[in-house]
Parts: structure tokens; C-alpha cells; sequence
């Protein structure tokens, strides 16, 4: 199973995606597929919640 690194969805049979080869420095590296239609990427936490509490 192929999930998206933009969007988190999972890329499904017949779908276009592209793959991006990131090089690790202790082991082979990971590969990372991304949808080629336009997806909508996942909300990143910039900041610790506990910060504002």
C-alpha cells in the first residue's frame, strides 16, 4: 500500500503518483510517493499544545 506524503490519503490502483528518493546516512533511504493530481496536504503542529495551556 502507497500512501501519500503530501495528503496522508492512501494512493489506490490506477492512481498517478510520483516518487521521491530521500537518502539516508545510517540505512538505504526512504521512498516517498506523492499524488500527481492536486491533493490537499495534512495540517502540520508548529508549536508544543502544552505551550498555550
Amino acid at each position: 500500500m502507497k500512501i501519500c506524503g503530501c495528503c496522508d490519503e492512501t494512493i489506490r490502483d490506477g492512481e498517478k503518483y510520483t516518487t521521491h528518493t530521500i537518502a539516508g546516512s545510517s540505512y538505504g533511504g526512504d521512498t516517498v510517493y506523492r499524488h500527481v493530481a492536486e491533493c490537499r496536504p495534512v495540517p502540520i503542529q508548529t508549536t508544543q499544545d502544552s505551550v498555550y495551556h
